[in-house]
């Protein structure tokens, strides 16, 4: 699959799953903690990349009334939601616009506060996305990231990757499972860009879930892309083989989730 091809399925997913994107809590937890991580300052010019449902850029804007905030995104999808959520809460100082960041249409270092909410692993050339965002921070400004760790879903999600590639031959693209998922990999990633400094911080995030809310999250993320390659008949009898196989390793139909998070904060 080509790189368009790849952002054209990302998009169609995130479209479909918009609506229920924010079913999943540990959106807003992170959000919570990243936002606690940027600095304040008298004026904050502030972009929010793959903003999604805007759950970041909205806690920002909570947080931080004086600050200028805008959030991004492929998925028309989500935005609509960011721009409802922001409405309904009378946000008056953050707006929401469609844009592919591997074609940012900013000029350099013009935002005070750059993030990005586990996204940067998504894109199809992530280090040049990244040398190409850290070039609109200001100097003394920051970008923060989030990515999630090895241990983050799993062993949920590896019964549902080893399964989809056994009995069915769908396999998640390796970049995906494999990219920023440790301190080192996040390290070697901010080097490619300058930077005065980087601090790597990890965070736990864990509650219980339903099976049901499982499969729920699986349908509301971008694991998505891998369930709709099925038929209806596969779909059918993957649910009720991986559904299975969680319930025999799952405490009264219960799960505890592990979300576990990696943050970058760059100082440019």
């Amino acid at each position: 699959m080509d790189a368009n091809q790849f952002k054209k399925n990302i998009e169609t997913t995130f479209d479909d799953v918009s609506s229920r994107y924010d079913e999943n809590k540990f959106f807003a937890i992170s959000a919570s903690r990243m936002v606690e991580l940027v600095p304040s300052w008298e004026k904050m010019n502030v972009l929010d990349i793959s903003t999604g449902t805007g759950v970041v850029a909205i806690e920002m804007a909570r947080k931080y009334r004086h600050a200028d905030i805008e959030g991004i995104d492929l998925s028309l999808g989500m935005l609509k939601q960011a721009i409802y959520k922001a409405q309904e809460e009378g946000l008056e100082n953050v707006t929401f616009k469609q844009c592919d960041i591997e074609s940012i249409p900013y000029a350099d270092a013009v935002f005070d506060i750059v993030t990005c909410g586990y996204a940067l692993f998504f894109y199809p050339d992530m280090e040049a996305a990244y040398q190409a965002i850290c070039k609109t921070v200001k100097s003394g400004g920051v970008f923060v990231f989030s990515s999630f760790t090895n241990e983050a879903f799993n062993p949920y999600a590896e019964l549902f990757l080893q399964r989809l590639e056994a009995d069915y031959k769908i396999e998640a693209p390796s970049r995906l499972r494999e990219r920023l998922k440790t301190v080192k990999q996040i390290e070697e990633l901010a080097v490619l860009s300058k930077h005065k400094r980087i601090d790597v911080e990890y965070h736990p995030i864990r509650y219980s879930i339903t099976i049901s809310e499982w499969w729920s999250l699986l349908n509301t993320t971008g694991y998505k892309s891998l369930i709709d390659q099925l038929t209806d008949v596969q779909l059918t009898q993957f649910k009720q083989e991986h559904l299975w196989e969680i319930e025999t390793i799952s405490v009264d139909g219960v799960i505890e989730l592990n979300v576990d998070t990696i943050f970058g904060v760059v100082h440019v």
